[in-house]
């Protein structure tokens, strides 16, 4: 389905296009919700009890496609093995990594699997990242796939 997805999308957004990446937060009061913890959720723009996911959506225009997207886990989280057992968190899923450190890892992954873009998307949030700005960059300048 994934790989459909990919086709779907190059023969859909073709060139210029690029994956815009950003997080959205869901409010969640219970404990063992996988990635629960307190912290900002822009939905309702303050700090809560959600869970947050980094999402890669392909855009052209206006009109866009989600294309991949993975939970932030906390590094608490990462801290407390049998919290994450109890959850269903897979062990290889268990090491912390910041949100800026998840869009260099999607927008890798996305070109692996031969999605055509021509440059990549992100709001402030993620900009004020040199050092992500950079690994961005030194792909090569050309995020064409």
């Amino acid at each position: 389905m994934r790989r459909q997805r990919l086709r779907d999308a190059n023969a859909h957004f073709g060139y210029p296009s690029a994956p815009l990446l950003d997080e959205s937060g869901l409010a969640k009061k219970g404990r063992m919700s996988a990635g629960v913890a307190r912290q900002w959720n822009g939905r309702p723009g303050k700090t809560d009890n959600c869970q947050v996911k980094v999402f890669a959506a392909i855009a052209r225009g206006n009109v866009a496609s989600v294309m991949d997207a993975e939970r932030y886990l906390p590094e608490a989280w990462t801290q407390d093995a049998e919290r994450c057992e109890v959850a269903g968190i897979p062990e290889d899923l268990r090491e912390f990594r910041t949100k800026g450190k998840m869009v260099p890892d999607m927008v890798q992954r996305l070109r692996r699997e031969g999605l055509h873009f021509s440059f990549v998307a992100f709001n402030g949030g993620y900009g004020h990242l040199p050092w992500l700005l950079r690994e961005l960059d030194g792909e090569g300048g050309d995020l064409s796939g």
